[in-house]
């Protein structure tokens, strides 16, 4: 479950970054310069892989939050890969899918049984 979550984060971490490079804004990153937003990308997913690490070692609470932070995170990446389809950016895209899939993975395995 972990390595899949956090998978999931290295791909949103690196995707926004290509998008970054590629011209792609966000509201964050159209506003920062590139190594602060480097910073803030790199703080929140440092902070996600402390969740899921928290949720993988059975802390109280931690699979609830981390259900509830990934389930928005998926929606996040289905509307941003739907921008990405428009606007034809295919290498923040790619991330963005690869992320998707890696997320819906760790998802399933978060409820798994066993």
């Amino acid at each position: 479950m972990a390595l899949a979550w956090w998978g999931a984060a290295a791909c949103w971490f690196l995707g926004t970054l290509a998008g970054r490079l590629t011209g792609s804004h966000t509201a964050i990153t159209g506003v920062l310069p590139l190594p602060l937003a480097v910073l803030l990308f790199a703080l929140c997913a440092g902070l996600w892989a402390g969740l899921v690490h928290a949720a993988n070692r059975g802390r109280r609470g931690a699979r609830p939050a981390l259900a509830v932070a990934g389930g928005l995170g998926i929606v996040d990446l289905v509307v941003q890969l739907v921008g990405d389809v428009v606007t034809r950016n295919y290498v923040h895209g790619g991330f963005f899918l690869a992320a998707l899939v890696l997320a819906g993975a760790g998802f399933t395995l978060l409820f798994r049984r066993g």
